[in-house]
């Protein structure tokens, strides 16, 4: 089978995705984990990205306790969840929607339940601009001028697509802001801005404002990877956005 590294399981064609389901599901049915390890790798760096970056941020403000977990333990978890619930799938079109289920589940169940336990996060409006300054220096750049942070230089590949203030603001209602923020900052300093206050969120409002923007889910299919109600999600979504449009430094937006 030709190989799928450099494909998004989102762009996979449909007859490729029915192809590749069938070859998943005969080798659940062999019980041949080897053959469905090695196809799922070929479908998961999109995914496996995910998990990375949310390991990360978790690391980073300590919500998991540094060595007690590994990316790879999520990532190996995910593989196991795959293969036992794969004949769950009947629609090979859902594949990329069900593949990051899954991985949220495995995330959800130990991150969650670790923020829960540090009691992490203080309302975002509690941080001041000192502590928010201090977050940014978390991030570096690495040779080619991406924003990583400082412990994953080696390991976290960050995606090329910059966030930018069409993914927070409105932009019919809000293009005057729009503006002044753009006279006033580079494309890098709004990506960071977003990344820092990205950073300060709770697992679940940080990951559908992510899903939403940078992996292209739409709201109906957020909430199925969530399970919860479309309106949760809308509703989330929007304070996440009205969250990192507040914390723009106000000598940008005054």
């Amino acid at each position: 089978m030709k190989n799928l590294m450099n494909y998004k399981v989102k762009s996979i064609s449909f007859f490729q995705l029915e192809g590749i389901l069938s070859v998943l599901k005969k080798s659940r049915h062999e019980n041949n984990r080897k053959a469905f390890d090695d196809l799922m790798e070929e479908l998961l760096p999109e995914i496996k990205l995910y998990i990375k970056r949310q390991v990360a941020i978790a690391l980073q403000n300590q919500t998991l306790p540094k060595g007690k977990y590994k990316v790879e333990d999520f990532t190996d978890e995910l593989y196991i969840q795959a293969f036992d619930n794969i004949l769950d799938l009947t629609e090979s079109s859902s594949m990329h929607k069900w593949l990051f289920a899954k991985a949220d589940e495995v995330l959800e169940d130990t991150i969650i339940e670790e923020e829960f336990d540090n009691s992490f996060f203080k309302n975002i409006d509690e941080y001041t601009y000192e502590e928010r300054d201090a977050m940014e220096e978390i991030f570096t750049r690495d040779g080619d001028g991406d924003l990583v942070m400082l412990e994953d230089l080696d390991d976290l590949s960050y995606p090329k697509q910059n966030y930018v203030l069409e993914d927070v603001f409105v932009i019919n209602v809000e293009k005057e802001l729009i503006d002044k923020i753009s006279a006033r900052m580079t494309n890098t300093e709004i990506h960071r801005q977003v990344e820092t206050i990205l950073l300060c969120l709770p697992f679940t409002m940080r990951t559908i404002f992510e899903l939403a923007v940078y992996h292209n889910f739409n709201v109906v299919e957020i909430a199925e990877i969530k399970k919860i109600d479309r309106q949760d999600v809308e509703a989330i979504l929007t304070q996440a956005k009205n969250i990192i449009r507040a914390n723009f430094p106000k000598k940008y937006v005054a």
